[in-house]
């Protein structure tokens, strides 16, 4: 029997499923990592970190798996991650991902020029320190040496391509959420480069999601890896967890819920809001993935169980702990913005706030604030959504929150919505192996299973209803002090 090894390269750590082409999953491994955060903005990873943790698995992976036949390898990977190698093809950089927000002042001259709208229309990314176009306009104006001595300037998936391959490629869909790319022409955008001003050959060649090249024979040899085993160069994280989640239908809402967070869905020819505040990602060729991100996904849990660790390190048993918490927190609203926001704000400067405290709330109110919190900011992003592509026929939800029927319920309950979860909780892999299976000209064929159902609570409709009216006026109330606060940080 053959089989592929998909690797999803997320924020917090690197994932490898062995899948056969009937769906079975024959092994599963993960590998941590940190990210570096500063009072100043910047979240910085090591890009050789990252690359040890997949070496670490494929090598785990085959091994595990040696009596089958490896064909190929295929990749997923977060988005708008950006560092620079030099001539020697060595990092001269961290790793800056997408909670990076060091770029606040190159986004707001995006945006004072006017210019930001058409860029957003150009190359599908809203223009906001995530974007790598901000990130390599700050190395311009405070490390003038790295744009000097930098050969390439790519993701973290094209460096790991690179050390596999020897080639710098990057895909459509991760090169559609650099905010450097035309997503109509499929090349590096001339408008973006009138703000970034770098040669387009310090930038990889743009190839198709399922474009396949072969591991080198070093690579081969030191990984213990069949000879000539294909590397399916793959996608986004994004767009590989909407395939893996089986929300490519028609009216398909899909809610990931990571370290960040996602509300999206699929079109043939994107989503065109007035006010920038969706994203269109190409999926392939001919396919797009739109809506809209948040910052603050299960990274606002992190956060809250190292200021208290008495509470449950498990998602699961965390969100168990507030059962006792009546929804709405008896009057305790969270806008989590701990790590800025992207949409529908898109301010890098936005912050954190708990609202209504009094001498009656406990440790578990808080908690069960936050979590009510990030489920508020989705359903902001889900009447965007719906806003422009109409109402969905089905919210399907994936990710870590799979891991709390609990969290999901309350989710349900905050939208007041139907929610369907499929038993598969590692959806960008598998959507990787979707499109590897389909590089090498077959298909991964799923056995079908019954998505759980869940359902709202109408009790807690009037609750939440009546708190989301006050959630939603607060980013607009509270601007001007968060920019004050940052700016007295100065």
């Amino acid at each position: 029997m053959h089989y592929l090894i998909a690797v999803d390269i997320g924020t917090t750590s690197a994932k490898a499923l062995a899948v056969t082409p009937n769906g079975s999953v024959l092994a599963s491994h993960q590998v941590f990592y940190p990210t570096h955060y500063s009072t100043n903005g910047f979240a910085e990873q090591s890009p050789i970190e990252i690359f040890e943790a997949v070496v670490t698995l494929l090598k785990k992976t085959q091994q595990a798996n040696k009596h089958y036949l490896l064909q190929a390898i295929s990749f997923s990977a977060a988005m708008h991650s950006l560092m620079a190698v030099d001539e020697m093809n060595q990092p001269i950089t961290p790793l800056l991902i997408w909670a990076d927000t060091r770029s606040s002042e190159q986004t707001n001259k995006i945006k004072e020029s006017g210019a930001a709208t058409r860029l957003t229309q150009i190359t599908g990314t809203p223009v906001h320190p995530m974007s790598p176009l901000c990130k390599l306009m700050w190395w311009q104006d405070h490390q003038p040496d790295v744009i000097a001595k930098a050969k390439k300037f790519i993701s973290i998936k094209e460096y790991v391509v690179h050390q596999l391959t020897n080639h710098y490629l990057i895909d459509y869909s991760t090169a559609s959420a650099t905010g450097l790319f035309d997503i109509e022409k499929l090349q590096w955008s001339q408008d973006a480069a009138q703000w970034h001003r770098i040669p387009f050959r310090k930038f990889s060649q743009p190839v198709s999601i399922y474009y396949s090249i072969e591991i080198t024979e070093e690579v081969s040899r030191k990984l213990a890896l069949p000879a000539n085993t294909k590397l399916i160069v793959g996608t986004s994280d994004g767009c590989s967890a909407q395939l893996g989640s089986g929300a490519i239908k028609p009216g398909d809402v899909s809610i990931t819920v990571g370290t960040s967070a996602a509300v999206r869905m699929v079109s043939s020819s994107g989503l065109h809001d007035a006010e920038g505040r969706l994203f269109n990602y190409l999926l392939d060729e001919k396919m797009f993935v739109s809506g809209g991100a948040s910052n603050n996904g299960t990274a606002l849990i992190n956060w809250f169980q190292k200021l208290h660790p008495q509470s449950a390190e498990d998602i699961s048993e965390f969100v168990k702990e507030i059962r006792n918490i009546s929804a709405g927190s008896d009057g305790l609203l969270m806008l989590p913005f701990l790590l800025g926001e992207r949409a529908p704000v898109y301010d890098a400067e936005a912050r954190a706030a708990y609202l209504g405290i009094s001498v009656n709330h406990t440790r578990f109110h808080f908690q069960r604030a936050l979590l009510e919190g990030i489920c508020f900011q989705l359903k902001s992003i889900v009447n965007v959504v719906e806003e422009n592509a109409g109402r969905g026929n089905r919210i399907l939800v994936s990710g870590g929150i799979t891991r709390s029927p609990e969290w999901v319920q309350l989710m349900s309950n905050v939208l007041q919505r139907q929610l369907l979860v499929s038993d598969q909780p590692d959806a960008s892999a598998m959507g990787a192996a979707m499109i590897g299976f389909k590089s090498l000209g077959g298909s991964l064929e799923f056995n079908e299973t019954q998505p759980k159902l869940f359902l709202p609570d109408v009790s807690v409709k009037s609750v939440y209803e009546r708190q989301f009216l006050v959630y939603e006026n607060l980013y607009s109330k509270l601007k001007d002090v968060f920019h004050e606060l940052n700016r007295m940080k100065l």
